[in-house]
């Protein structure tokens, strides 16, 4: 299945490429970590990528494929529909069975306000 995973740590980002792996981490409304995905694209204007993660000005947005039979559940944040809609999570680490893109948001805020420039491809190796 087809699904679009963001973080905002350089740090992370690295690990993700390197491991192959979506890593879980906090979630808002509970003190359970999980792997949050969407299964819908980021757009400009949702607003998603600003309150995601650490308060940072930079992103990078993955387009993965996973395992179809992969257990993602509801958002318990109950926000699932809201910031680009189609949340989900899993309590556990997904493999990667193969990265589409990434690309890298310099500026978060600028981006989401609908401003050009701000946003590249990544040019990811085997895929």
């Amino acid at each position: 299945m087809r699904i679009y995973h963001v973080t905002k740590q350089e740090e992370s980002y690295r690990a993700i490429l390197k491991s192959r792996t979506l890593l879980v981490g906090r979630n808002v409304s509970t003190s359970d970590q999980f792997v949050h995905v969407s299964l819908e694209p980021f757009e400009q204007g949702s607003y998603a990528l600003d309150v995601i993660g650490a308060d940072t000005n930079e992103a990078w947005i993955f387009e993965c494929e996973i395992a179809d039979n992969t257990a993602l559940e509801e958002d318990p944040s109950g926000d699932g529909e809201h910031y680009n809609g189609g949340w989900k999570v899993c309590r556990n680490p997904i493999p990667i069975t193969r990265i589409y893109s990434v690309t890298y948001i310099e500026n978060v805020q600028r981006w989401e306000g609908g401003a050009s420039g701000y946003a590249q491809k990544i040019p990811v190796r085997n895929r």
